[in-house]
């Protein structure tokens, strides 16, 4: 644009290629142009500095001295030596704090010219500055920034950086800007996921790269958050490896829990059945110390069994090998059923047993076994720690879920064991027969289900346990 008004300025002659270079310094609005003669008074006011020291131009030229723009700190021994230094240089480039018509102060990058007639005689200063507080404010947020920032123009060229970036790829800053940012990070304009970093001795890293489009006067600028995540891969490959680790660990477990569950249930089974056997009589009487000490083989026998089922279970859910079978369930009828498992025990204890479900069946949509299983260790639990008083079985709906409620008047729970419950092998209170695990695989299930279990309860006065799962 410059090339072609000075062209246009060389055919004119002298008087015409004055006014017009007057008339497109007076239209300039990116930057403040002033020009004042040898002993300051302002000539020339463009609508660049009306807009950024906020006079108009009949206020200025002729009537004001260049001085009113500096602060009381400049004037007059700074301002006569920058004076001195464009006389003596023909120009003078820095940085100053300049004054608004409002009294704000602020930061400016400024040039100063001589100005000098058709015979070369100086007739005053030309005064281009340019508001840079916002641009200085901007470079200390860069400096702050935890990571590599680079902003490039749209052509990928450098045209600011923090330290960070120094630091991270090796080069001064007067190195980088005007360089290709694709020299330091090859396709970083491409695409925003990780890439590869290349230092000044040629080294490459991974680096994570964050791009961030920048408006401003001057164009669309881009900034490059760039993070060396070398550590953070290294990290990455170590958790993989104790990930496949774990993984080759757990194969080893599921296979061996399947083997030895075959092998410890086969003798287990001809123990129980043996024993069962031996206290119906069938192979002759016995007397009273023979059956109690028969019994108790039996019942260890069935604890045992329980323990092997119940971490066969539980190692199908955590490794994903639970196969669910969703059908149209009544979800009364399986309470019911539940309740007639447990009334024998219940009875044993003493204890009244109250089955509350609606007059009609209440129909869901899940897998039978696992529900039966779930209310099963639930309702076994309220009679296992239940020594007096009665268990409550409830059913309760609404239109998107339906509600299993176990309550007993049990010994209770106090809340320091509350975080205990559904851990494997855990029991609180007084310790009852048991795996430890009823608690856990319920929860276990009723989460491949969809559900909740939870759990309200005071010491000394009961619990309820109530699984919620949703109805479709």
């Amino acid at each position: 644009m410059m090339n072609r008004l000075y062209q246009q300025s060389a055919i004119l002659d002298a008087d015409q290629a004055s006014h017009f270079l007057e008339n497109v310094l007076q239209s300039s609005t990116q930057y403040s142009i002033v020009g004042v003669s040898v002993d300051g008074t302002i000539q020339l006011w463009n609508e660049g500095a009306r807009r950024l020291y906020g006079y108009e131009p009949e206020e200025v030229i002729g009537r004001a001295n260049i001085s009113m723009l500096h602060t009381p700190e400049d004037l007059p021994i700074k301002l006569n030596q920058i004076m001195a230094e464009t006389l003596r240089t023909g120009q003078w480039h820095g940085q100053l704090l300049r004054v608004r018509r409002n009294g704000v102060r602020f930061l400016a990058s400024v040039a100063l010219n001589v100005r000098r007639d058709q015979i070369g005689r100086h007739i005053g200063f030309l005064l281009i500055s340019r508001d840079i507080s916002l641009e200085q404010k901007f470079r200390d947020l860069l400096e702050s920034a935890p990571d590599a920032t680079i902003v490039t123009d749209q052509n990928g060229d450098i045209v600011l950086v923090n330290a960070q970036a120094e630091r991270l790829f090796g080069y001064g800053r007067e190195e980088l800007v005007g360089r290709s940012v694709d020299s330091l990070v090859p396709g970083i304009l491409l695409s925003d996921s990780d890439r590869v970093g290349v230092r000044r001795d040629g080294t490459a890293f991974p680096v994570e790269v964050g791009l961030s489009p920048l408006e401003t006067t001057e164009g669309t600028l881009i900034s490059s958050s760039i993070r060396d995540i070398t550590e953070r891969r290294k990290f990455e490959r170590a958790l993989q490896e104790k990930n496949e680790e774990l993984a080759r660990a757990n194969t080893a477990k599921d296979t061996f829990l399947a083997s030895m569950s075959h092998e410890l249930r086969t003798p287990l089974n001809a123990i129980i059945g043996f024993t069962g056997t031996m206290l119906m009589r069938l192979p002759g009487p016995l007397n009273t110390e023979q059956e109690r000490q028969l019994r108790t083989v039996q019942s260890s026998g069935r604890h045992l069994l329980s323990l092997i089922n119940d971490l066969l279970d539980l190692a199908k859910i955590e490794s994903g090998k639970v196969e669910l079978r969703v059908d149209d369930v009544n979800a009364v009828a399986v309470l019911q059923e539940v309740a007639a498992l447990q009334r024998p025990a219940a009875e044993t204890k003493r204890l009244s047993l109250t089955v509350v479900v609606p007059a009609e069946p209440v129909a869901m949509l899940t897998d039978v076994r696992s529900l039966r299983q779930i209310l099963l260790n639930l309702a076994s639990n309220a009679v296992k720690f239940t020594d007096q008083g009665n268990i409550t079985l409830e059913l309760r709906e609404s239109v998107e879920a339906i509600e299993f409620r176990v309550t007993d008047t049990g010994c209770g729970i106090a809340p320091k064991d509350w975080g205990k419950l559904f851990q494997a092998f855990s029991q609180v209170g007084e310790p009852r027969e048991g795996t430890g695990l009823g608690l856990l695989l319920s929860r276990r299930l009723a989460e491949l289900l969809g559900g909740t279990v939870t759990m309200q309860s005071r010491e000394g006065e009961g619990s309820t346990f109530c699984l919620t799962l949703p109805r479709v």
